[in-house]
């Protein structure tokens, strides 16, 4: 081979390595590139993102308050409901409520206040004067005019039939 040749097979290997080279360098710049523009279109992406996730968090709230509100609202009917008809079947079976018990506690302590002012009054009046040997002029009258005895009533018998 002569030196023109082997210039020549140079000058051709070398243009062949230097486009080789450059085709290389435009395709680490089209990665490049496509990685820069990818990161751009990422963050453009996240910038655009951040709103509707705000709106899709309302919404979601939203939805779920009103999901609370319409359970809070039936389990208050289911709660009514099974007390309403406990108190009737309690009432079917003759068995007293809590208000039949508040009732009857009610009665009871009225009476036993009546019950205690009549026992009260009955020992004041049997009550003896605090000291007998003192004379006061309402100790005179107690004395002198004693109350007439009430008549004593009959119980009635009731006749058999």
């Amino acid at each position: 081979m002569s030196e023109a040749q082997m210039d020549m097979k140079e000058g051709i290997s070398g243009k062949l390595v230097a486009a080789g080279r450059n085709l290389w360098l435009a395709g680490l710049g089209a990665v490049a590139g496509v990685e820069e523009g990818t990161r751009d279109l990422f963050d453009r992406l996240v910038e655009r993102g951040r709103p509707v996730e705000k709106r899709q968090k309302k919404v979601a709230e939203a939805v779920a308050d009103r999901a609370n509100r319409t359970a809070q609202g039936l389990s208050q009917i289911v709660q009514d409901t099974v007390e309403f008809e406990s108190r009737e079947m309690l009432k079917r079976f003759n068995v007293m409520t809590r208000e039949d018990v508040k009732l009857l506690a009610a009665h009871l302590e009225t009476l036993t206040k009546k019950v205690d002012e009549y026992a009260a009054r009955k020992e004041a009046a049997v009550a003896p004067p605090a000291d007998p040997l003192i004379i006061t002029p309402d100790s005179l009258s107690a004395t002198a005019a004693p109350k007439p005895a009430r008549p004593r009533q009959r119980k009635t018998t009731k006749t058999a039939r």
